[in-house]
């Protein structure tokens, strides 16, 4: 038994030799070996299971996932695959995944098998994640008069919003379009009022032409993706997607149903679960890296794995995140104990507790050491198809901190992943609940505290912007009426900042409108000194306490004339001759 055994050590030392040298071999220039390309993923009837963690964990029949050491050869890939009879479904080449096809019954075991080689860093199924419960209708009633008060009919309801101070977060900033949400989820319903006008545009990809317009395989995804279907139309068919972003960016002051935390935000729907609240690791991993790929500032995550298990391919999709600049948010957990629950348990992600609507720790809130902050989860009010909904959760917690870093974001586009996190959390209100449980500092029942919105946008540095920086151009005639100019402000509000010039024939009104927020530049032609050119400069200041890029100079030129006729007749005429 003892030869045998020292016979079988010696012929699997001289085939992972054999592996490491083929690079060498005929092998170096073939192409990976691949059943198609890529697979459209689509959820199966068969699944596997297997008891880990706090119970039985299920994964998609007949698929592994699998990272290979870095510096390891396609050639060798390639033969350790044919070696083990399996073949390449997909591939995330930015994480170094690859997803596997293999025998059906045998995924535990192939996984073990690849695990074993010193080409392989891990090996595991390809496990399922479920949302959890189904969205349901229902009424909620709750009443006070606020600060900002949009005029959306189910405002007032939203109880949520005035516990973080969102209303006086607003007076700042209520958002801008350029920062973007990614809901990796059920899907979004992209015709809905109150978040049609906030989908996501992909700008590098061209509508309707069936071409890959930006080569990262996926035709016509002009509104993000649906992993499920495979298709450029990440539509919600569970209710679950939806319900979470309209909860962060509802369109606001629109008069149509309820408000969001951020009015301006984008949403990048990421379709990953399908109608029955189901996906997969692999789906969940490609969608957060298609969505840190195409810009997206923060990473909405409301669901967690339903064990305990950490799952590889999500960690590596999460720090790929975080290495482009997004902030990753997620559910602490509804299992009301210290467990860990995934994603929110992984470095470089935002963990959410949920709080009452008295400050309170909800009976089915996680908590531990992992928690950084709490928000309203219980009794949160979402659209819901054609009506809303109302519902408890720590899903529904992450998109009010979601939501808040947009504002945050938007007083200051140039802050990190981490000091956004930084500001949200030394801003939020400590000691809130039952003192057994909101021990000062932080802990593990509220983290840093429950998030306060107005104090943060107010915590944050104002980086003043304004459109156009390039200087203003007039041309004044006396035979027709002076022109007006805009700068706009596109991130924060009118309250934020002024614009104030000395000349006597430049006049600046008061900055208007929530965000973007804007001033009028007017020409008084009996200031002007004269015919002529002339030049002034308009000084924009930003009135926040804190502040930086502040303050700005825009040049206003003037192009005085007794007739119009003189300045545009010559212009015309060169036109013309360039026929």
């Amino acid at each position: 038994m003892k030869g045998a055994s020292t016979i079988k050590s010696i012929l699997h030392f001289l085939l992972v030799v054999l592996l490491l040298l083929l690079p060498c071999l005929a092998f170096a220039e073939e192409p990976m070996l691949r059943t198609t390309d890529p697979a459209p993923p689509s959820p199966p009837p068969t699944l596997g299971r297997k008891e880990e963690g706090r119970g039985v964990m299920e994964f998609k029949a007949g698929e592994i996932i699998v990272k290979f050491k870095e510096g390891i050869p396609q050639a060798g890939v390639q033969s350790l695959l044919l070696a083990e009879d399996i073949s390449i479904l997909d591939e995330m080449d930015n994480l170094g995944l690859r997803l596997l096809s293999v025998p059906q019954g045998r995924e535990l075991e192939k996984a073990e098998e690849l695990k074993r080689s010193p080409l392989v860093e891990y090996a595991e199924p390809n496990y399922v994640v479920q949302i959890a419960d189904a969205i349901t209708a229902g009424p909620d009633y709750s009443f006070r008069v606020l600060d900002v008060e949009p005029n959306d009919p189910l405002f007032l309801s939203q109880w949520n919003l005035p516990k973080i101070e969102a209303p006086a977060a607003w007076d700042i900033t209520t958002g801008s379009d350029r920062v973007i949400i990614a809901f990796v989820d059920s899907g979004v319903d992209l015709t809905h009022p109150e978040l049609k006008d906030r989908i996501w545009i992909n700008t590098d990809e061209i509508a309707g032409n069936g071409v890959d317009d930006d080569g990262n395989g996926k035709i016509d995804d002009v509104h993000g993706w649906d992993w499920v279907n495979w298709d450029d139309e990440p539509l919600d068919d569970y209710g679950h997607g939806t319900f979470v972003a309209s909860i962060a960016v509802a369109e606001t002051n629109n008069g149509i149903q309820m408000a969001g935390v951020s009015w301006g935000a984008e949403v990048m729907p990421i379709k990953v679960f399908d109608e029955r609240g189901d996906s997969y690791h692999w789906h969940i991993a490609d969608g957060i890296t298609y969505a840190a790929d195409k810009g997206a500032k923060i990473i909405n995550l409301s669901w967690w794995l339903r064990s305990g298990i950490d799952p590889q391919p999500v960690r590596i999709a999460v720090n790929y995140a975080y290495s482009k600049g997004a902030l990753v948010v997620a559910a602490a957990g509804d299992s009301f104990d210290s467990s860990y629950l995934y994603p929110a348990a992984l470095d470089h992600v935002v963990s959410v507790a949920a709080t009452d609507r008295y400050d309170g720790h909800p009976d089915f809130s996680t908590y531990n050491d992992k928690v950084d902050v709490a928000a309203p989860g219980d009794d949160i009010l979402g659209l819901y198809q054609d009506t809303y909904a109302r519902l408890p959760s720590t899903r529904f917690a992450v998109p009010h901190v979601s939501g808040l870093a947009a504002l945050v974001w938007s007083v200051n586009p140039y802050l990190t992943p981490d000091e956004v996190e930084s500001i949200i959390e030394s801003t939020a209100v400590d000691q809130v609940g039952d003192p057994a449980e909101d021990t000062p500092g932080r802990d593990d029942y509220f983290g840093y505290g429950r998030i306060d919105a107005s104090a943060a946008v107010r915590a944050t540095p104002h980086y003043l912007e304004v459109e156009p920086d390039d200087g203003l151009y007039f041309l004044v005639c006396d035979d027709s009426n002076s022109p007006s100019r805009k700068i706009t402000n596109p991130n924060t509000n009118s309250s934020t900042w002024s614009a104030t010039a000395i000349a006597p024939w430049l006049s600046i009104s008061d900055p208007e409108g929530y965000t973007p927020s804007s001033v009028t530049v007017s020409i008084d032609e009996g200031g002007l000194p004269g015919y002529g050119l002339h030049t002034a400069p308009i000084t924009v200041t930003s009135t926040m306490t804190n502040h930086v890029n502040n303050p700005k100079t825009i040049i206003a030129t003037v192009n005085y004339s007794s007739q119009c006729w003189r300045n545009y007749l010559p212009l015309l005429f060169k036109n013309y001759g360039s026929y």
